[in-house]
């Protein structure tokens, strides 16, 4: 068992490796937009080198992010602006202003207006979710709590779980600001329930600990601590978590032992969380952690080093203006003195601790009196508005009595029309779906047999033909030795035996391309860049390969297969048609998603020209991308490149 402070110092070696290859991502970009890129890969890019700087150097950050602002609205790429507006308030956020996080997320929503981008609306979930986040940083629950619900409701309706599942978790936790433990509670069982859907290590490990941590706010620590244990099973230091979550995962700890008077491990909980708050820049975490350092040294009687920790965080809440977190540090520092003996600081740290109180409470009075006004005046307008309504019945309706027995005849006969053209309509809805569904049958029928066909003369090729060929040259190698040959006849014989070596390679490299053994041995990442690198070796074009998120990616062979086909048969309609000199080939996995961009600088065409005329290839990336259930974009202009992006839900 690992003490705390190597615990401390094994989470610091990670952040340093992380660093590294942040430096080596923000070197990779930099050399990139260097070159010629297709505007939206440049808009991605640009975002990508401020994301990757944000955790090194704030500065240059805040400016990539101004970079790529002021390229997308020249290029008027609403979608792409918005993107960088959302990313944009995170670097806000962790800086503690929330002003400006705030005004970020609703410029990106003006752009979402005019964004017709297939993702538009997923954006708009998480703008939501961001703006509830913020707006409880500025204390204001009510608004904060409204955004959060409308997000989740978009979730829900969209089916993205991932996404259901951190929006309830911060509905727990906003419910736990308001104090309302059993929503708290009933809100992270929904996370549990999720979690069971996507039997993720990640999603449980959330689960447990966020059902803990509602727990321990009830007092009912035993259960808490048996939770939380939970969740330490289904954690994994290799995990690429968020900073926030496990900044929040060390707090909670920290504040169950804390309750269970285990100062010891409460202490090195809350350490552990301000060192990751203070390596990622997370100033939220970062002071909250240090407060409670302070109040677990007053409890151990550490008196002036509790002092210094509680003042140094007074000071840093001081700055970013957030009640709650002063409320929490003047009441401690009050505590201390108290416990310490000195009542006059004591009593004067009490006094702004009730100011500050106060001050929420009467903020918040004061938005329900503005409140329940416009509800007051709403009702008596509604009261107004019925009376009238009523005076004006009585006056009809002895004219609607005369009239109501031939209006539901009416009624009756257009309902029982309705029902039988809505039955005739499900009907031919259905036996479309079959069609469409025996249709996608076939296609995954035909894709299947081709690829073992492939996969068949493959093997036949490289072990049957191909070992036969390398004997025969081997047996002419022995020969070669045995006989006296003419210098001409010499010649003749080696040319031979060379043009029987080229031959092997060419029937190999034939087979290797009908199913390339890298894909079913290593998987689909590995595999495209061998076949990418064998097409640089080759000089036709240049091609430059990206991947982010592939590495543990785990994929049905059947499915890496086909979007490996989908790629080769991308490069190759370059290749045939485009007359480019550089291609962009980007596979990006998340979570169940996996998004493929393919981008070139080649002479480009009339999408709208050539819809209803294409070959055999496109059909044939069609019907993989429908069996795949996926989307396909394209856009691409004569003399302007080509640009197609994919996307797939596969686990």
């Amino acid at each position: 068992m690992l003490s705390g402070r190597w615990k401390i110092l094994c989470l610091s070696f990670l952040l340093l490796t992380d660093s590294f290859a942040q430096q080596k991502e923000i070197d990779s970009l930099s050399n990139q937009l260097k070159s010629d890129l297709p505007d939206t890969t440049r808009a991605l890019s640009l975002m990508r080198l401020a994301y990757y700087y944000e955790t090194i150097d704030t500065e240059k950050s805040a400016q990539a992010y101004q970079n790529a602002i002021a390229f997308t609205k020249n290029k008027k790429l609403d979608y792409q602006a918005a993107n960088i507006y959302f990313n944009q308030s995170y670097l806000f956020y962790a800086q503690g202003k929330y002003q400006e996080a705030s005004a970020s997320v609703d410029t990106a929503l003006i752009f979402l207006e005019n964004s017709s981008h297939p993702n538009t609306a997923f954006k708009r979930v998480q703008v939501y979710g961001q703006m509830s986040g913020i707006y409880k940083m500025l204390n204001d629950y009510e608004k904060s709590i409204e955004y959060q619900l409308k997000a989740n409701e978009m979730n829900e309706k969209l089916n993205r779980l991932p996404e259901l599942l951190v929006g309830y978790i911060n509905t727990s936790v906003l419910y736990k600001e308001m104090l309302d433990y059993h929503k708290q509670e009933e809100y992270a069982r929904k996370v549990l329930a999720i979690a069971k859907e996507t039997s993720t290590n990640k999603d449980f490990f959330l689960a447990y600990m966020y059902i803990g941590y509602s727990l321990a706010e009830q007092n009912n620590h035993q259960e808490a601590r048996k939770y939380l244990d939970s969740s330490r099973l289904f954690f994994n230091k290799d995990e690429n978590y968020q900073p926030n979550m496990l900044i929040s995962y060390y707090l909670i700890n920290g504040e169950v032992f804390f309750m269970s008077e285990k100062y010891d491990s409460s202490y090195q909980y809350f350490k552990m969380a301000y060192d990751l708050g203070k390596e990622k820049m997370q100033k939220y975490g970062e002071y909250h952690a240090l407060v409670q350092m302070g109040n677990v040294l007053r409890k151990e009687k550490k008196f002036m080093e509790a002092e210094k920790l509680l003042l140094q965080a007074y000071e840093e809440i001081y700055k970013t203006g957030e009640l709650a977190q002063k409320n929490t540090a003047l009441e401690y520092l009050s505590n201390l003195y108290e416990d310490w003996g000195d009542t006059k600081k004591s009593l004067k740290y009490y006094k702004d601790f009730k100011k500050v109180s106060d001050s929420i409470v009467n903020d918040k009075n004061k938005k329900l009196a503005i409140s329940l006004e416009k509800q007051y005046e709403n009702e008596k307008k509604e009261a107004t508005i019925k009376l009238q309504q009523v005076q004006i019945k009585d006056r009809k309706r002895l004219n609607y009595l005369l009239g109501g027995v031939a209006l539901a005849l009416v009624i009756i006969s257009l309902l029982t029309y309705r029902t039988y053209h809505q039955k005739q309509k499900l009907h031919r809805q259905r036996i479309s779906e079959l069609e469409t569904e025996q249709k996608l049958n076939a296609t995954e029928a035909v894709l299947k047999g081709e690829e073992q066909e492939r996969a068949r003369l493959a093997k036949d090729l490289h072990d049957g033909l191909s070992g036969m060929l390398s004997g025969v040259k081997y047996s002419l190698q022995d020969m070669k030795g045995n006989l006296i040959m003419a210098g001409e006849n010499r010649q003749a014989f080696e040319r031979s035996i060379d043009m029987l070596d080229s031959s092997i390679k060419e029937m190999r490299r034939v087979a290797h391309n009908m199913m390339p053994e890298v894909l079913v041995r290593y998987g689909l990442d590995a595999a495209m860049r061998d076949y990418i690198s064998e097409i640089n070796k080759s000089g036709i074009v240049n091609i430059v390969y990206q991947s982010m998120g592939m590495a543990k990616k785990e994929m049905e062979r059947s499915s890496a297969i086909a979007v490996y086909r989908i790629v080769q048969e991308l490069v190759n309609n370059v290749i045939k048609h485009a007359r480019a000199t550089e291609v962009l080939v980007q596979l990006f996995g998340e979570n169940d998603k996996l998004v493929v961009n393919v981008e070139d600088n080649g002479k480009g065409f009339d999408t709208k020209l050539s819809e209803g005329q294409e070959g055999m290839g496109w059909k044939n990336i069609r019907s993989r991308v429908e069996l795949l259930k996926g989307t396909i974009d394209i856009h691409s202009s004569p003399e302007k490149g080509t640009s197609v992006n994919l996307e797939f839900n596969i686990v």
